[in-house]
């Protein structure tokens, strides 16, 4: 299935012709006049010859001069009319001469009878009819003279007057055969134009179709080519149509692909679709739909070639494009709906948590307790703590974690993490730092972006192990982020602008794809003891300072992590802390809460505080209760809760009294708990677990 098979399944019937002499009107003319101007000099011979015809000689051999005065004439550009009427005017001299002298044998005479014949040769149908009726007329008027005895000729008015007949009849039939002739020109002119004006309108087409079409003959040789492919292949069509063979246009593996799917439109029906990648004169490869359709005479012998390629190359990156985008929204829409979980769930736990560790203070305040209960109550105080830490790392993660934003100086923040980064790492890791000498100000809160640091610090010890020395280089930067659409980024979405760039890089084990997609997801974990939840955390925490998080690794080279936070160009803030007061030991307080053991923890710690506790289990008991009395000096309230929530508890309370102080407490941080809130807004806010110095502080601001 090679060359042979190619040449012999596009054997072609079709020859081309050379263009004929008679298709230019200029060639005929001069070859019309070359051969009258010989035939005038034979004649003329032949009746100078023979005694008695010397004025017909005279008359042709000067006639075959003027033909070639004209010949010459026609080869240097003269007007064709000009030449046609001169022509024209000869032949009546010449017949009228064959009638009026003497010729050999009286022979002459016969040659008047192709006068028309010339005439309508020389002229169009509507000028060649007044010649032969001029010609007709003068011959008639000659039989009228003969037949008068004005003059005298070899023949007699009958005879002329049956020429004149004989030129008549031979006049009709040339004016109906050139008159045909010519409708049959006219329409093909027509024709041709119309033929012409749509070819013009089908290249315009071919050149500006953003689809490369190609067409070949029998011998591969190109005979079109359109502007699509000469831009892609950076060759010219008439560079293309110079070679014997298309294919030596193409590399060699392209030129034997070509062969076989040109082999296999042959081979087959209809049209050959396939896909083909070729290098274009850009040096871009480009991926096209490719399709072949051959091309057949009316035999139905095959006569060439012609292809269709189709770049889909931007159609294949806008998929993967697409692809990679649902991938990302899918992954974000499992992130988020993992987020709600993990929220709802530490908001829970949380509540669960105030009433462990309140009972666990309470208990610690009683006198006469044994140390096997002491150590009982550290134990649970321990482990409740190490479960309100886990709830930090959930909370964090759905973004609705406890957020204290101020300006940092990122730089200043790592350096006083050096030493707990040092012993957080193992002992066969080199820890460098490598600090920018720009300002690293950024808005963000103190242990939450600590947290962050210290969480990718570990995670990249770990990946090192214990066994071979490692590396990490942690390094901040300030860099302009100009086009985000180029970086991956997990986290918040990022926009243009300046950011402080915080790089985590080691020489670790690396992860693959699979473990980069799931990384984010909670209490996923490539490690035994690990509770999955670092870098969950880190998402969420990053998300709430607008930040982003970029993961470059390889397995078995190493990890970067790259945080990007915004940065900050104003002013560091150091605002003085608010002093505090006294504690107000006594008062009255309303604990609003739909958990009873929170609400029993709470109530007991406040009177320990030596304050008056009334209590309420939803919003609609509290207002109520506050309605019926009003002498409560402060109301602690709990955000979530049925019937009606905090946030519309506080509403209907500050309608009451719009100076009633009152403290909100939640499992998440205010900003997410009160969001709904508008403009009413509590006058402190307490954040879940809280301990009994919690309540403390609190009591001495409401003074």
């Amino acid at each position: 299935m090679g060359e042979e098979g190619y040449k012999a399944g596009m054997e072609s019937s079709v020859e081309i012709e050379a263009l004929s002499v008679f298709d230019d009107r200029r060639k005929v003319l001069a070859l019309v006049h070359m051969n009258a101007a010989a035939a005038l000099v034979l004649f003329s011979i032949i009746q100078y010859v023979e005694p008695g015809y010397f004025p017909l000689a005279v008359t042709e051999a000067a006639l075959a001069v003027v033909m070639v005065i004209n010949y010459w004439w026609i080869g240097r550009g003269a007007d064709l009319t000009v030449i046609e009427n001169i022509l024209m005017l000869c032949a009546v001299i010449l017949f009228s001469a064959l009638v009026y002298l003497d010729s050999i044998e009286n022979t002459g005479v016969y040659w008047v009878a192709g006068y028309p014949f010339v005439a309508y040769f020389v002229h169009p149908a509507r000028q060649a009819k007044f010649w032969v009726a001029g010609y007709a007329c003068l011959l008639a008027a000659t039989g009228f003279l003969v037949s008068f005895g004005f003059i005298e000729l070899p023949y007699s008015a009958i005879q002329v007057f049956c020429l004149v007949a004989v030129v008549l009849f031979f006049s009709v039939l040339s004016h109906i055969y050139k008159s045909q002739l010519e409708l049959r020109t006219h329409q093909l002119a027509h024709f041709n134009r119309q033929l012409e004006q749509q070819q013009k309108r089908m290249q315009v087409v071919l050149d500006h179709s953003p689809i490369g079409i190609w067409m070949i003959d029998a011998g591969r040789h190109i005979q079109f080519l359109n502007k699509s492919w000469v831009t892609w292949s950076g060759i010219s069509e008439e560079q293309a149509r110079e070679v014997d063979d298309y294919t030596t246009l193409l590399s060699d593996e392209l030129a034997e692909s070509s062969l076989l799917s040109d082999q296999a439109c042959l081979n087959g029906e209809g049209a050959h679709y396939f896909n083909q990648e070729v290098l274009c004169a850009d040096d871009q490869l480009r991926t096209f739909d490719m399709i072949k359709v051959k091309l057949t005479d009316s035999q139905g012998k095959v006569t060439g070639l012609v292809g269709f390629a189709i770049d889909i190359t931007d159609k294949l990156q806008a998929e993967i494009e697409q692809a990679t985008l649902e991938r990302q929204v899918q992954h974000s829409q499992r992130l988020e709906s993992l987020g709600v979980m993990a929220g709802g769930i530490a908001h829970d736990f949380n509540n669960l948590l105030t009433a462990i560790q309140g009972s666990v203070e309470l208990a610690k305040l009683e006198g006469s307790l044994s140390s096997g209960l002491q150590e009982s109550l550290e134990c649970i105080d321990t482990a409740s703590k190490a479960a309100a830490d886990l709830c930090r790392q959930m909370l964090a993660y759905s973004g609705k974690g406890l957020f204290k934003p101020e300006q940092l100086q990122l730089c200043d923040l790592v350096d006083e993490m050096r030493s707990l980064l040092d012993v957080s790492i193992s002992k066969n890791i080199s820890l460098q730092f490598h600090q920018c000498q720009q300002s690293s100000l950024i808005q963000g809160d103190r242990g939450q972006i600590n947290q962050v640091l210290l969480n990718l610090v570990i995670n990249a010890s770990e990946a090192i192990g214990t066994n071979a020395p490692g590396e990490i280089n942690i390094s901040i930067t300030v860099e302009d982020l100009s086009n985000p659409d180029t970086h991956s980024f997990s986290g918040a979405e990022l926009i243009q602008g300046q950011y402080v760039v915080l790089k985590v890089e080691d020489n670790g084990c690396g992860m693959d794809a699979e473990v980069i997609e799931h990384m984010f997801d909670p209490f996923f974990t490539t490690k035994f003891t690990g509770r999955g939840l670092g870098m969950s955390a880190i998402l969420g925490i990053l998300n709430a300072h607008e930040g982003g998080l970029e993961v470059t690794s390889t397995p078995g080279s190493g990890t970067t992590m790259t945080v990007w936070f915004p940065h900050q160009n104003g002013i560091r803030d150091d605002s003085q802390k608010p002093q505090t007061q006294a504690a107000n030991t006594s008062g009255r307080v309303l604990v609003v809460d739909d958990e009873q053991a929170v609400l029993n923890v709470a109530k007991r710690m406040l009177e320990r505080l030596g304050l008056e506790v009334e209590t309420a289990h939803d919003g609609r008991e509290a207002v109520a209760a506050y309605s019926a009395d009003q002498r409560f000096d402060w109301v602690l309230l709990d955000v979530t809760m049925p019937e009606m929530d905090g946030v519309e508890c506080l509403k209907k309370l500050r309608e009451i009294n719009p100076d009633l102080y009152v403290v909100m407490s939640s499992g998440y941080d205010p900003e997410n708990a009160l969001a709904l809130s508008e403009n009413s807004m509590p006058n402190d806010f307490l954040t879940k677990p809280y301990t009994i110095e919690a309540l403390r502080q609190v009591v001495e601001k409401t003074v």
